[in-house]
């Protein structure tokens, strides 16, 4: 099962196609109105690892004097098929609660 904030960066990921930074990561969620502080996503994107809907490795350094490597996430097949349960079961439950509300009693 995924929270809603995990469910949020792995449509980053999708979004951004291919390995991405927690920068990138960060960027997207702040171009849709969804700012987060890098500490939250990392330890989203760890909680993520130990359920292998995410991968992690570390890029190459950067070109700047001590530059350090970064790491770089890529969503899992399993990740993807986690989403897709997640929106499935949230528009199931959202037509749900439509539909109960117009029912008279």
């Amino acid at each position: 099962m995924l929270g809603r904030f995990e469910e949020t960066v792995l449509m980053a990921l999708l979004y951004i196609e291919g390995p991405a930074t927690i920068a990138q990561i960060c960027t997207a969620l702040a171009d849709r109105k969804l700012p987060r502080t890098f500490g939250s996503i990392y330890t989203v994107l760890d909680r993520m690892i130990e359920k292998k809907l995410v991968t992690r490795r570390k890029g190459e350094p950067t070109l700047q004097p001590g530059g350090r490597a970064k790491y770089l996430y890529k969503i899992t097949s399993g990740g993807r098929v986690a989403i897709n349960k997640a929106q499935k079961a949230r528009a199931l439950w959202s037509r749900a609660a439509t539909t109960r509300r117009f029912v008279s009693r």
